[in-house]
């Protein structure tokens, strides 16, 4: 199928994506499944252009044409080529984005550890438990699990893959010059 794909702007308004010639945007995608996450309603598809999967807000897509040509099958699509496995599928994308899940390791406040399975579920491993902190080690999109540790760093510390630690010191580091 085709869509357009739309984003907000300061008028309130949805307004279709442009190319960098401003012509709007065309996307032709292999749909597989709609999910509902965070209170949102999201197409779970294949960008013909990549092999990997995408996620597009249903309440962003207009203009919606089926297609003659047939979808490609999952079993050609990174990350479902043995099927889609939602559970683990939303656990791992968090807020949705696309790409590869990594291995990535934090220190956790024992207080909230409920938090913690309610967002990646119970596929995950704690370890070094006080009685204070644990670690927890999850395999999760590294731009959901940044935005995520963001939201709880009063409660969390990353701490591997070191390139995640990185960027997230950076965004901290950028925020807090935004407060000066």
């Amino acid at each position: 199928m085709s869509f357009t794909y739309n984003s907000y702007d300061i008028d309130k308004n949805l307004h279709p994506r442009r190319t960098s010639n401003n012509e709007v945007r065309n996307y032709i995608i292999n749909p597989y499944q709609i999910v509902a996450t965070n209170g949102r309603y999201y197409l779970v598809c294949n960008y013909e252009k990549y092999d990997n999967v995408s996620h597009y807000r249903l309440d962003r897509i207009t203009n919606i044409k089926l297609l003659d040509t047939p979808a490609k099958p999952q079993r050609m699509v990174k990350g479902i080529e043995n099927g889609l496995d939602l559970p683990k599928h939303l656990a791992e994308h968090l807020y949705m984005f696309a790409g590869e899940s990594v291995a990535v390791k934090f220190i956790a406040k024992r207080y909230i550890v409920t938090d913690v399975i309610d967002w990646f579920s119970k596929d995950i491993k704690f370890s070094d438990a006080t009685d204070d902190e644990v670690t927890v080690t999850v395999k999760v999109n590294p731009i959901a699990i940044k935005m995520w540790a963001l939201k709880y760093s009063r409660h969390i510390k990353v701490i591997f893959p070191q390139s995640l630690v990185d960027e997230i010191k950076a965004d901290i580091d950028f925020a807090k010059k935004n407060y000066e």
